[in-house]
């Protein structure tokens, strides 16, 4: 490949329709094997129940604190609460705690923007018993923020978009139940 990025005729990297790279025959020996994943979205693994949509699972998971869990998942979380523009997804994210996500809205190129947060387990317990609804859940999150998660076939990014230092900040029309959103371009990327 050429500092420009245009795959050079005469490098042993030659992309493959995929997107991966691989190498001409014979020139194995001389360069370091890259290979496709096997499994090439490992934020979906482990994920039976289906209950939450690639975007906000993949965000939830990315941002989750969790942490290894020596005996499996004793508190498993995968749930949804609420309908349409009001529904508020969760995972649990270690014992005590839970990561919370909503759909936003999404690009016309497959790049959809979930707004995710991360909540105690008895604020998620007061969700799912009706105690406070989806948007009284995100006004009393931690680490709020807005990710971009670009779903094709094979393989997903996931990328931050925003954070909001203070509940307040964030922007009424990406709490529930506001609507879903079109946005007419991708939105500019969050500084680290």
């Amino acid at each position: 490949m050429s500092d420009t990025g245009q795959v050079d005729e005469n490098s042993p990297f030659q992309s493959r329709s995929d997107g991966q790279l691989h190498f001409e025959p014979g020139t194995a020996a001389n360069t370091f094997p890259v290979m496709a994943p096997e499994d090439a979205t490992p934020l979906m693994e482990d994920e039976p129940e289906g209950t939450i949509p690639p975007s906000p699972l993949y965000a939830m998971k990315e941002r989750a604190h969790g942490g290894f869990h020596i005996f499996g998942h004793p508190a498993r979380i995968r749930a949804h609460v609420g309908t349409g523009d009001a529904t508020v997804y969760g995972i649990d994210d270690g014992p005590h705690h839970c990561m919370i996500g909503r759909r936003v809205g999404a690009t016309h190129d497959s790049c959809v923007y979930s707004l995710v947060a991360r909540v105690d387990l008895p604020t998620w317990q007061s969700l799912v018993s009706g105690a406070i609804d989806g948007r009284q859940i995100f006004l009393a999150a931690r680490e709020a923020g807005l990710s971009g998660t670009v779903e094709t076939t094979g393989v997903s990014n996931v990328f931050d978009v925003d954070w909001y230092e203070r509940p307040e900040d964030i922007p009424e029309e990406y709490l529930p139940p506001g609507a879903f959103i079109t946005f007419a371009k991708d939105l500019p990327t969050a500084d680290r």
